[in-house]
């Protein structure tokens, strides 16, 4: 299996008395009910099953440069004008540059934004439009310009930046990076800012990997290239090899810098001779006598191989995560591992840990889903009418929609992800996984009550059996790319010369506070009330936030909405956050009586319009409170997310309820002139609540049913028969 990308792969917030937006909701709400049933025992079944392995083998078009039209990338396009004012940091957006295509920011695994806690600064890596004037001047325009790095030391009020790497025959594709630092040191001047990833050239492949530094300060800034030894490495994967370092590619993912003085990321060990990946790369830099030093560590994990295409059933995303100080370390990858039985046999973490900087590792044990622990993960991949959990249900850990991990400060790994399940129990399909049927649109979930796109985090560290959490649900999920992919037709972004668009996904992503002991969650979702004919696309997306508390081993009843608050919203990023990435490390602001806040580092690319030549990239320092807002958000999207069925109904029917946090409940049910014949009040707790509604007694006829989740109110039509 090729370890290269597929280049399509890729608030609501109201007051619950404001009418204007509960007669909109109400508008959109009748759209949804006459668009899906509302008998909720009728679960959609799979209607079909889609090869996960074809999405990741699919390559980037930009391979070779005759595979793109080159030369629609040279001008930056439009420049917007809120926000282009760089005057101020904390939660104002503001446009700090543009990428040569948007290509630049697909890859949701990759880190090019980092913020370094000693030396309160924020770097970020990208790929510059050809217009950038580097020196010397490049011989060829197919390099598709050169890789820069950007740093702010005031949280974005300005920026610096330099030229990192541009070479005729070794196009970088695909950075990231951030800042090296010296042990104990807090001066940027003494630090040292990283980028890398792989290289490509004219109809050649992927060459090997870009390892580019430059010293920090005003002083050492510039767009010439430096000509300091060692500050621009290639690694050809095909040799010759460094000591220390053999052969790899595409080390585009999970870049990381601790506190010991290293730099780290990770990519794969390409067999070109079978097109499959064979093993995973761990690179780590140390600085040493004035130049970078990159070592290798290769990990080969236990998975199944086909006995059809005689690939090893494995994806290549590989992940790494370490602690503040670089002592405690984890690689993960997913992958059907050897040996696994009943629900553990699928796509699933492979999780090697390290407690001495890398020195050795150690296999991990599984997560074990055969055990009653995670019956709550299996329900909602259950299909049956029942919703029971049926011994063959394999749970699919979703790179598709990506996913991230972190280490806390218990030195405990966090595992973020959303699950669908595995269609086939066969050894050599374990890579097909389902799709449902709604609106004559095919979409991985079934996207009713109890079956939506949950968000968990699986938490572990070797010592124990691992433990999970509900964080929060998804009401959409990522449109396709590719022509022949779900959801094409509802993607926004324009064509490439190949026809294909940018896969929407939901980008998964997690920052840890700078001690470590709390870990915000976040994502890409649309609120799909709003979409095209309700559809479930994420095709205007917003990101969410939410935060973990280590010490009190739960998360926090809040949920933010970054890029769409309750008022001053940038319109230039306001359902439209596509390609986002989050710093690993934000800064702890405060911690507060109700929960804590952060200063967290984000950058949106997107297009206006969205067209894939001339993306742009806003910044802003965003203020998460998780302690004072949100609440009433999280109250008005569960009450108007909830469901009733069967409907019409006889003598009971079930109100199906997700809630973000425990909250009371009140349903009435009024006749068609407005009296109140039916009352109950329930306590719901967090996650799915089933909550009977009593209709003895009632006339044949059309009802209206109040729910009300704390202050926030939403109404539903409910026929009794």
């Amino acid at each position: 299996m090729k370890i290269n990308e597929d280049p399509g792969n890729k608030f609501l917030t109201s007051k619950p008395n404001n009418m204007k937006k509960q007669l909109l909701l109400g508008t959109a709400l009748l759209a949804v009910i006459s668009a899906f049933p509302q008998n909720g025992k009728q679960r959609p079944k799979f209607s079909g099953a889609q090869n996960t392995k074809i999405i990741a083998e699919l390559k980037f078009s930009e391979e070779s440069a005759s595979s793109r039209n080159v030369a629609a990338q040279i001008t930056e396009g439009p420049v917007e004008s809120e926000g282009d004012a760089k005057t101020s940091s904390i939660n104002t957006w503001n446009k700090i540059s543009g990428s040569g295509n948007i290509l630049n920011s697909v890859i949701a695994f990759c880190n090019p934004l980092q913020y370094n806690d000693e030396l309160n600064a924020v770097t970020f890596i990208h790929r510059m439009n050809k217009t950038y004037p580097v020196t010397p001047t490049p011989v060829s325009t197919a390099t598709s310009g050169v890789i820069v790095g950007m740093v702010t030391a005031n949280w974005g009020n300005t920026w610096d930046s330099t030229v990192l790497w541009s070479n005729n025959t070794e196009w970088a594709r695909y950075p990231q990076g951030g800042m090296y630092n010296p042990p104990g040191n807090t001066n940027i001047s003494n630090a040292y800012m990283i980028g890398q990833g792989p290289t490509t050239g004219a109809a050649t492949g992927w060459l090997g990997n870009f390892y580019a530094s430059r010293q920090m300060g005003s002083a050492n800034y510039s767009n010439t290239l430096s000509t300091v030894p060692g500050e621009m490495q290639f690694k050809s994967k095909n040799g010759p090899f460094t000591p220390g370092l053999n052969r790899h590619d595409f080390a585009a993912y999970c870049f990381t810098s601790t506190d010991d003085g290293k730099v780290r990321t990770i990519g794969g060990i390409t067999d070109e001779s079978v097109a499959s990946d064979t093993a995973v790369m761990l690179v780590t830099g140390s600085f040493n006598a004035g130049t970078f030093n990159w070592i290798g560590t290769q990990f080969n994990p236990p998975t199944l191989v086909n006995s059809n295409s005689l690939d090893e059933e494995w994806v290549s995303r590989p992940m790494t995560a370490w602690n503040e100080a670089g002592t405690v370390g984890y690689v993960a990858i997913i992958g059907a591992r050897a040996g696994a039985t009943g629900s553990n046999k699928g796509y699933q973490p492979i999780i090697y840990k390290s407690t001495n900087s890398g020195t050795s590792w150690s296999l991990l044990p599984a997560i074990d889903f055969n055990t009653a622990a995670f019956n709550d993960v299996l329900r909602p991949l259950d299909s049956a009418s029942s919703f029971g959990v049926k011994t063959k249900v394999i749970p699919f850990f979703n790179w598709i929609e990506s996913m991230d991990i972190a280490v806390d400060a218990n030195n405990k790994l966090h595992f973020f992800t959303s699950i669908i399940p595995s269609s086939i129990d066969h050894p050599d399909s374990l890579a097909f996984v389902g799709t449902y049927a709604i609106q004559g649109e095919s979409y991985r979930w079934p996207h009713v009550p109890g079956q939506r796109p949950y968000l968990y985090d699986f938490i572990g560290d070797g010592t124990a059996a691992w433990t999970h959490i509900t964080v929060d649900s998804m009401s959409s999920e990522g449109p396709a790319g590719l022509s022949t992919g779900n959801g094409f037709a509802d993607n926004p972004w324009d064509l490439d010369a190949s026809g294909n668009k940018c896969r929407i996904d939901a980008r998964l992503q997690l920052s840890r506070s700078n001690n470590g002991q709390y870990i915000i969650y976040n994502w890409a979702e649309s609120d799909s009330n709003f979409t095209n004919n309700a559809k479930k696309w994420n095709n205007i997306p917003n990101v969410k936030a939410r935060c973990y508390s280590v010490a009190n081993a739960s998360v926090y009843p809040v949920e933010i909405n970054v890029t769409k608050p309750v008022s001053g919203a940038n319109p230039n990023i306001a359902s439209r956050a596509m390609y986002h990435f989050t710093s690993p490390t934000s800064a702890t602001t405060a911690i507060g009586g109700l929960g804590p806040r952060f200063t967290m580092p984000i950058t949106v690319t997107t297009g206006n319009p969205y067209t894939q030549t001339a993306p742009q990239h806003w910044y802003m320092s965003a203020d998460l409170n998780f302690g004072t807002v949100g609440i009433a958000e999280n109250a008005l999207s569960s009450a108007v997310n909830s469901n009733i069925y069967p409907n019409p109904a006889s003598n009971n029917a079930i109100l199906a309820i997700d809630l973000k946090d425990n909250s009371g409940i009140a349903i009435t049910v009024l006749n068609a002139i407005g009296q109140v014949v039916k009352t109950t009040k329930a306590q719901g707790q967090v996650g799915e609540n089933n909550i009977d509604i009593d209709l003895n007694g009632l006339a044949t006829g059309i009802y209206i049913v109040n729910i009300k989740v704390g202050n926030a109110n939403s109404t539903k039509k409910l026929v009794v028969q």
